[in-house]
């Protein structure tokens, strides 16, 4: 699928994925369609006053928070009560806040793994505490090899730090990205990638975080501000690209496109020029998230309306929770849901051959 996507002209790659991902448009017709993809919000604290979320607003990172995220056991019991219906998963992805501030971190990847031993695991940090974040990465590794980590890179030095909130943190940054990438000596599996976030701060450092990238050889994933209940950022949006800089990103992406023929690309340059997303949204089928409360969404970019219900108020089985009339609702809609373009979503969408098709057609205009 990901070789398809780079090179979509390649007719027999697209076939390919095309007949690969047929049985789930058949599974889907059943109503029996089985999600790919499970992401999970470990926590709401954040060491980090980004910009472009307020997660780090909505709670005191202290001890009277702890008791509403779900606990090891918590996360045990529903992947136990859900095995049959997260039986075709590839892939678990562990996201927050900063999930470094678990300290039983390793232990719910344990839990994962006892489930799923054979799939990929991933998680993202804003690399600010790189001994601590070295040493979890290096425990999880020993036993699940299949590891993904995305670290958060807004620029070179001090735009980064403003994007961030944060003073002096873009050492520590640097250094966790280059620790990491030479883990993969030892740790061929291990997969490093780092996210940039688009804002009117950091434009002119695009290519220098690009760069920097192919320097020590880890993949590039430009993110669009991206809304939603996940980062509490409905109410206002402080990124908004004035017309000068989302000129100068256009033309910053399409130089990118020449050399880096990605889905995150092509995505982002879709956004920057004002294109509606020409695909369904298969969210709440193909993958769902889990916040960090019990709380279940189709995916992080839906708004708080989207809201499917509480696991913890349905003894953690999403049979029930799917059964409910707000889960029926709620999904009723998402398929013509246009308001988030999250890359790592997409990707999944695009296993369904409906939104495989549409994306295909939409690929064949000249960017």
């Amino acid at each position: 699928m990901r070789n398809m996507l780079r090179t979509s002209s390649d007719p027999k790659a697209f076939l390919k994925a095309f007949l690969r991902t047929t049985r789930y448009h058949a599974m889907d017709s059943l109503g029996t369609l089985k999600p790919l993809k499970l992401r999970i919000g470990l926590t709401n604290r954040c060491n980090a006053r980004c910009i472009m979320c307020n997660i780090w607003k909505m709670v005191d990172n202290t001890a009277a928070y702890l008791p509403e995220e779900l606990s090891v056991d918590e996360i045990d019991e529903i992947l136990r009560t859900n095995a049959r219906f997260l039986s075709r998963l590839n892939h678990i992805s562990l996201t927050g806040g900063e999930p470094t501030l678990r300290r039983d971190l390793v232990d719910i990847f344990r839990v994962l793994h006892g489930h799923f031993p054979n799939i990929g695991f991933s998680f993202n940090s804003n690399g600010f505490s790189t001994a601590k974040l070295v040493t979890a990465v290096e425990q999880v590794l020993a036993f699940h090899p299949r590891l993904s980590v995305m670290i958060s890179l807004d620029g070179m030095g001090e735009a980064h730090d403003k994007v961030r909130g944060m003073r002096n943190v873009f050492p520590h940054v640097q250094a966790s990205l280059r620790q990491l990438a030479a883990m993969r000596e030892r740790h061929p599996w291990l997969r490093v990638e780092l996210n940039f976030v688009l804002t009117p701060i950091n434009a002119a450092d695009t290519r220098k975080v690009y760069d920097f990238c192919r320097e020590i050889d880890v993949r590039f994933n430009p993110i669009y501000c991206i809304q939603g209940e996940l980062y509490d950022n409905e109410a206002e949006d402080n990124t908004e690209l004035p017309e000068e800089t989302r000129l100068l990103y256009i033309d910053i992406f399409r130089g990118l496109l020449r050399e880096d023929n990605s889905l995150q690309t092509r995505e982002i340059l879709d956004q920057l020029l004002g294109r509606p997303r020409d695909f369904d949204c298969w969210a709440g089928r193909t993958m769902f998230l889990i916040e960090e409360n019990g709380n279940v969404f189709p995916n992080g970019g839906c708004p708080s309306n989207f809201l499917l219900g509480n696991l913890r108020e349905h003894n953690y089985s999403f049979e029930s929770l799917l059964a409910s009339h707000q889960a029926t609702q709620v999904l009723s809609q998402t398929n013509d849901c246009r308001l988030c373009r999250l890359s790592c979503e997409t990707m999944t969408t695009l296993q369904h051959p409906e939104a495989l098709a549409g994306y295909r057609k939409s690929r064949e205009v000249d960017l």
